[in-house]
């Protein structure tokens, strides 16, 4: 069972202040917002990576406007900038595995991985387990599909986007992000 979330590395009073949320293409106002963004790690600790959706909104313009391809939320977790999402992921030695193998972007519609030395592109899923990640799971397509997976078979990642809290984020939208 997961312990208490500890406390988020961010402070929301001062980091990403000056930034601005980006809005998708079809969407107003800012979005559904239900809480912090929680990462629940290896050792079964669960971390506040944002204290809200809003924080990692403005983390992400920030990342965009700054060319920051990631930063790390605390030694053990990065955040990668997919441009219109992150990606949390532990610093595992299978994500370490697939940060080194891979580079990871959103194209098109979709997460994907592309190998750094055959310029081959492969969805994360398919990069995982290329690293070394074992699963089972059919569906692999957003956090609720790996979020109930025991700790030793969890891939330790976690996508945020604007519908985080609202139909969840996906590794395969129905259609491209565009911000406004």
């Amino acid at each position: 069972m997961p312990t208490p979330a500890t406390p988020n590395p961010f402070d929301p009073t001062t980091d990403f202040v000056s930034n601005v949320i980006d809005v998708p293409v079809g969407e107003s106002g800012s979005p559904t917002s239900s809480g912090s963004v929680n990462f629940t790690k290896s050792d079964g600790t669960t971390v506040i990576v944002f204290e809200t959706i809003e924080l990692a909104l403005k983390a992400l313009n920030y990342m965009n406007s700054n060319n920051l391809y990631y930063i790390l939320a605390d030694e053990d977790i990065t955040i990668i900038n997919l441009q219109v999402k992150l990606l949390i992921l532990e610093n595992t030695f299978i994500n370490q595995k697939l940060l080194n193998t891979y580079t990871l972007t959103y194209h098109s519609n979709e997460v994907i991985a592309i190998h750094r030395s055959i310029s081959k592109m492969a969805t994360l899923k398919d990069a995982l387990v290329s690293c070394g990640y074992k699963t089972e799971l059919v569906n692999f397509l957003q956090n609720s599909d790996w979020a109930s997976e025991p700790l030793n078979r969890s891939p330790f990642v976690l996508v945020v986007d604007w519908w985080y809290f609202d139909t969840g984020s996906r590794l395969q939208d129905t259609s491209q992000i565009i911000f406004q």
